[in-house]
Order: structure tokens, then sequence, then C-alpha cells
């Protein structure tokens, strides 16, 4: 008899890896921030993907809510940075 795979537990700080290839945020996997093992897992492949696309990729990781907060941001040139808001 198979068993059903367990449902994870519901992340403590959710978060978004979202990539932007032609002007538009899209999606990419659904993590929790908390989990160091697990966001470094996200950031770490991201980072390997971006590295080797023959395009210009740029990664975030946002806020799982309805705002996607930014927290990181991925480019070629940078690598992950803090996300800073713009000078008012």
């Amino acid at each position: 008899m198979a068993q059903k795979a367990k449902n994870p537990p519901e992340p403590v700080k959710p978060a978004k890896l979202q990539a932007n290839t032609a002007g538009a945020w899209k999606d990419v996997a659904r993590f929790d921030v908390a989990d160091e093992e697990a966001c470094a897992g996200v950031m770490n492949a991201a980072r390997d993907i971006g590295f080797h696309a023959t395009h210009d990729v740029k990664f975030r990781v946002v806020r799982d809510d309805a705002l996607n907060e930014p927290l990181m941001t991925w480019t070629k040139q940078d690598g992950w940075k803090e996300w800073r808001h713009a000078a008012a």
C-alpha cells in the first residue's frame, strides 16, 4: 500500500523566488525564508541558473503576500543584494 506524502509544514516566513527575463516578474518557487537550508538552496540554484543563462535574467526573493515586497535581488553583474527602497 502506497503512503501519501506528508504535507510540508506551514512556512514561518513565506516567500517566493521570481524571475524576470522580458520585463515582467514571474513566480518560480515558493519557500520558507526562515528555513536557512531551503533559502540557501533556492538562492544558490537561482544564482547557478543566472550565471549559465545565455540571455539576461534577473531574480528576486519577495514576501509571499499580496504586496510581493522585495527582500533580495540578483543580477549577473552584482550577485545577491538586499533590496533597498529608492530614496524619496
